[in-house]
């Protein structure tokens, strides 16, 4: 228990000691041969604790140093394709407003062919209306059958 006592007492260092003012300190308070042997293998343990320590920061760092490799690419890719389709969506869009103002272009001309026609075209109709279809038709058999004995005569001259 002393020995333990000992290294207690004696390992323990102002935080404003350098450390080597703490070993030489320690070794100054402490010629005991065991004791700076039990401070050795602490130091060792301390040592290899810190080694594990630097590589698994060193193993971390390389991990996200590969993520970061592999996804900028992967996001510039992203972006790109992102700034291609904004652009072709902007294109489009000019290209939609212009067939807009074209139709509605056509559209007032047509409106307005129709209303600067439309006193003509409801006088064709009209016209068109009041066709006697029947009496029309029964003047064409009428000349029918004027026309065909006349047809049948000249027919025999022309033979």
């Amino acid at each position: 228990m002393e020995e333990n006592e000992i290294i207690t007492e004696n390992t323990a260092l102002e935080p404003a000691q350098a450390p080597e003012q703490g070993l030489a300190q320690a070794t100054e308070q402490a010629p005991d041969p065991n004791y700076l042997k039990e401070l050795r293998d602490i130091t060792k343990k301390q040592l290899v604790f810190q080694s594990i320590t630097s590589l698994a920061v060193l193993g971390i760092f390389l991990a996200i140093l590969v993520s970061v490799l592999i996804m900028i690419p992967k996001a510039t890719a992203t972006l790109n394709n992102i700034d291609k389709v904004t652009t072709e969506a902007m294109n489009s869009i000019k290209d939609i407003d212009a067939m807009v103002s074209e139709m509605t272009d056509t559209s007032e001309n047509l409106n307005k062919l129709v209303s600067d026609n439309a006193e003509d075209i409801t006088g064709a109709v009209d016209n068109l209306s009041s066709i006697d279809f029947e009496g029309l038709n029964s003047a064409i058999k009428d000349l029918e059958d004027t026309v065909a004995p006349m047809a049948t005569f000249f027919r025999k001259f022309s033979n």
